[in-house]
Order: C-alpha cells, then structure tokens, then sequence
C-alpha cells in the first residue's frame, strides 16, 4: 500500500429562497438539487449496497441545509422536477417536427430522468438531508461543519462576526445532520488568526486548508496548527487541477456535455463541448456513450496520479495521504458527467490494494500529527490570496458590512428589557446582517458571473437591516409602519437563532 486518499465534497449554495427565480435565483438551486444532489444520494444508495464505507467527506452549509429542510423549497422542487419533465417532453415534439432523431432521444432520455428523479425525490419524503443523515450512520460518509452563511472570515474586521459564524453554523449543524461534527470547511479555504482556538473550543479537530497556507510544507501530511489540538490538512493540488483546471480539466473534454449552449424552449443542453474554443455555433449533437467512456478513463488518470502522488510522498514513517477537494455540485450541475465519474473513482479506489480511502477523522485517529505549523493567511482563490473578495469592487460591501455590524452590537447593547418584540426584530436584524456576510456576493462581483444580482442581493439584505434598524425606538418599541413580518418571510433562515449564545462571548 503507498498511502491514504479521501475525497472532500464542499456541497453549497447561497441563499436564494423567495429571492428571485431565474435565471439566478430559487432555480439556482433547484438545479443543483436536480442535477448534483439527487443524483449523489442515488450514486451512494448504490456503493452502499455493494458494502462499501468510507467513501467521502462532505460538507453541507449551515445556509443551504436551511433550504433543503424548508417546506417551501421542498414543495417547489418537486413542482420544478414535474415542469422540467413536460418542457424535456416538448423539446421531444420539436425535435420530431425538425426530424432530429438525436436529440429526440436525448430529450426522451431527459424525460424520463426527471419523472425518476421526482419519483427518487417523493421516496426518501423530500427530506434529502435526512436521506444523507442515513448514509452517515452507515458509514459511508462523513459531514463536516462550516460557517453560517459561508462568510469569508478574514473579510470580517470585528472578531465577534467572526465567532458568530462559527458558533451559530455549528449549532445549524448539529440541528440538522445530528453530529457534532469532527471537522470543519473554513470557507474558501481562508484560514484566519485565532480560529484554531475558537474551533477545539468546540470539540472540532481538523480543518481543511489550501496547500499554500503550510508555506512549502508538504500536504500529504497532517500537522497541528500552532502546537493546539486543531490539526489541519491540505488538499492536493495536482487532484484539484487534473478536475477543475479551466483549460485542462477533465470536464473541458470535447465529448463531456456543453454547459453553455441550450435549447431555447427549456434550458436544457443538447451538445457537446467539442474542442477547446470551439464557438457556440459549431457545438455537435451531444452522444452519451462516448461521454461515458471518456469519463472511465479520466477515472483512471485520476487513480494513477492519486498512486504517483503518494508515492512521491512515501518517505517512511506515517503512510501519507492525498485528499482531494472539490465543489459538490461540479459533479453533476457543472460537469454531467461527474457524479458517474466521481462513483467509478470511489469503486475503484475501494478495490485497490495500493490505495485505501479513508474518511480524514479515522487518518486522524490512526497517524496523529506530532509536527506543527504556523498556518499562512491564504485562499483557495485565484492568486491563493484574499484578492477574490476583498477587491476595488467589493470594497464597499465590506464597508457596509463592518458599518452594519457595528449597528447591531449598538443595537444588542441597548436591548435588555426590550420585550419579546424587540427580541423578535433583533434576531431579523441580525439574520440580514449575516446574509450580506455572505462570500457569494463579493466572489460573483469579482468573478462577473451573475454580478448584477449579486449586487442587487447583497444591498436588499443591507435595506432590510436598515429598515429595522430605523423601526427600533429607544424606548424597547417597535414602529408601526416597520414590515418586519414581511421581511421575516423571505428571509426566514435560523428560526431558533439565539443571540446570546451566538452574539455573546466577546473575543
């Protein structure tokens, strides 16, 4: 055996419930949930049945587990599986008009995925964090925590947004998923001064990392972080690039569905990327076989580099370990492919005699890091840097936010004797202020995708602050006129959100 290997699924979404539908927006995550999620929970019913454990790690955050348990999106996915199928069945009737046998097919094929999809959906009672609860009592998988409302923290200048964040998304956690759990994602994979105190505070014992926060050490092993009882490990860089390299990566392929190109009609993708640069234009007629096979032999690139890599990382000793990162929903929403390829992976490395995977708490427990590391302030961003959302054009969100944030603890100061009323708007107030916390608006900014409903998102959480801020009389009082059951409606995340536990403890 030359070493270790775990798979790390960061798996969220930013809050878009009753914020706007298309083609940002409630349908946003209805795709992921269609295309990555459920699929992913099929893809893990299936190595179940074959007796395998200790497939993957993954993290669900605080803010998208609130909208996979709510209601109303539960409701509203199954209504989006139910249109999705007629608009595939539509698509089925011009392609017979337009005598295109291929992509008839391939929305016949569509069709019948999503009546299956809703069918699969209805059986586990539209309760997909439950569903995947079930999988980790059995072992196969494990859940990590993460921050609130996916805050990038080094953006945050008042430490107590900081503890915030952690406290209130470890309590969502357990809420939710039922475990304290063992590990914890820093969003974007910014570790920041001082977390490795507040998280072994809270029972937490390691923290994923990029490569370059352990400043040239290597990331096949695990290291204490500043002689505490946090370790930290680092994903593998060369397992991130051969996946998600944007002109190398095994979803660039010329056979691999084309995300960028769609029938008019529905939305939905009938052609291939093709080749490198090849314009919407010229894109061929998507064919699932070939797909298909390319997708077992980037399967099998993935497991000889996986191999190389600790071999080059064996130097006697603790056996090391590669772990290898990546967004949840690439596999399936952002790569079609993925969620096939992701299984083929995870059979593979099962049946290895070279490789083991392992969940990185039972690593953890079997080679106990003994060296220590001073952990770099770095991302997982373009530059490894802060660059990605502290920018010229975001400066002024984290100026609205540190103002925000400043507001509210002046708020939470002068609030004893309030009243239940009062509680009521504070905990609105402080709901705001977390959602405009959110690293989802600054990177879609920065990255220009989707940057106008961003800024919109982010100034709308900034207004309704504002609005019951203004409403809060000095007097305990509550303005008539404040729309605070109206704003409470849209905004409805962390319903038992308690301020004195979230909001108190200082530094």
């Amino acid at each position: 055996m030359n070493g270790y290997f775990s798979m790390v699924l960061h798996t969220h979404m930013p809050y878009v419930r009753k914020n706007g539908a298309w083609p940002v927006g409630e349908d946003w995550l209805y795709q992921a949930m269609s295309e990555t999620y459920v699929p992913l929970l099929g893809m893990l019913a299936q190595l179940e049945g074959e007796g395998l454990r200790d497939c993957l790690s993954l993290t669900l955050t605080p803010v998208l587990c609130e909208q996979l348990a709510d209601p109303y999106v539960q409701g509203r996915f199954a209504d989006y599986l139910e249109t999705m199928s007629e608009h595939a069945g539509d698509d089925a009737r011009d392609f017979v008009y337009f005598s295109d046998d291929a992509r008839k097919a391939l929305a016949e094929a569509y069709r019948d995925e999503y009546a299956r999809k809703h069918a699969a959906f209805e059986a586990i009672g539209g309760d997909i964090l439950a569903a995947l609860t079930s999988f980790e009592e059995a072992g196969l998988v494990e859940t990590l925590g993460c921050s609130a409302t996916h805050a990038f923290l080094p953006g945050l200048g008042d430490w107590r947004a900081v503890r915030a964040q952690v406290i209130l998304g470890l309590e969502s956690h357990r809420k939710h998923l039922g475990t304290n759990p063992r590990g914890f994602w820093i969003p974007e994979c910014a570790y920041r001064e001082r977390l490795e105190r507040l998280l072994g505070s809270e029972g937490v014992e390691y923290v994923l990392v990029d490569p370059s926060a352990l400043g040239g050490l290597p990331s096949t092993r695990a290291y204490r972080v500043s002689g505490s009882s946090l370790c930290a490990i680092a994903r593998s860089e060369s397992a991130h690039r051969n996946v998600w390299d944007e002109d190398t990566g095994y979803p660039t392929d010329g056979h691999y569905m084309d995300s960028t190109k769609y029938y008019d009609g529905s939305g939905l993708h009938y052609w291939r990327v093709t080749g490198p640069r090849v314009s919407i234009e010229h894109k061929e007629v998507y064919e699932l076989v070939p797909a298909m096979g390319r997708a077992l032999d980037h399967a099998r690139h993935f497991f000889d580099q996986v191999a190389d890599e600790l071999a080059a990382g064996a130097a006697g000793g603790t056996p090391p370990l590669v772990l290898a990162s990546f967004d949840t929903e690439l596999f399936g929403h952002g790569w079609r492919e993925g969620v096939y390829w992701l299984e083929i992976t995870l059979r593979s490395l099962a049946s290895s005699e070279s490789v083991r995977p392992v969940l990185p708490s039972r690593y953890l427990e079997t080679y106990p890091p003994s060296e220590s590391v001073e952990l770099l302030e770095t991302s997982w961003g373009t530059d490894r840097d802060h660059s990605t959302w502290m920018n010229p054009e975001t400066e002024w969100m984290w100026e609205e936010i540190g103002d925000a944030q400043q507001r509210l603890y002046e708020l939470l100061d002068a609030s004893s004797g309030g009243g239940a009323e009062r509680d009521r708007a504070l905990r609105q107030a402080a709901r705001e202020v977390l959602l405009m916390e959110s690293s989802d608006w600054p990177y879609m900014v920065a990255k220009g995708r989707a940057g106008d409903y961003a800024i919109e998102r982010f100034r709308a959480h900034s207004r309704r602050f504002g609005t019951i801020a203004r409403g809060l009389g000095e007097d305990g009082s509550i303005q008539d006129n404040t729309p605070l059951a109206e704003i409470e409606e849209v905004d409805n995340l962390f319903s038992d959100l308690d301020l004195s536990v979230v909001f108190g403890g200082g530094g």
